[in-house]
């Protein structure tokens, strides 16, 4: 574990996440740790079936990580960490769930939801 800088306070936003994706979020904060004890997770939650993770400030090796991770989250049941098939309900209700936690949902095709980051500049100083 990591000593200093934001590590305990990230990893405290593991209670937001759904049981099955802590142990992933858990490795995903060690590793921001790794690269900048300082920095900052805003925000963690399911959306749309994947794991997202919301940091303050932007570093692009930190990204490829959370990128990696939110991949990696729709292959795990968030309910319960095995091995899991990203899914929707016939409603549009996404999930990523294993066989005993699949009733009423179906392996999604597609989504809806088209990834993009915005990078707006520091308003103090105008730079990004």
């Amino acid at each position: 574990m990591t000593d200093g800088g934001r590590f305990d306070e990230n990893l405290g936003k593991e209670v937001e996440l759904p049981e099955g994706w802590r142990p992933l979020y858990r490795t995903v904060v060690q590793s921001i740790a790794d690269i900048d004890p300082n920095a900052m997770v805003i925000q963690t939650k399911e959306k749309f079936g994947e794991l997202r993770i919301y940091m303050k400030t932007f570093n692009e090796q930190i990204y490829d990580l959370i990128d990696e991770a939110s991949k990696q989250s729709k292959t795990i049941c968030q309910t319960c960490g095995s091995l899991g098939v990203w899914s929707k309900t016939a409603d549009g209700f996404y999930a990523t769930v294993c066989a005993d936690h699949s009733a009423g949902f179906a392996p999604a095709m597609s989504s809806v939801l088209r990834h993009m980051r915005l990078i707006l500049p520091n308003q103090s100083d105008g730079e990004v």
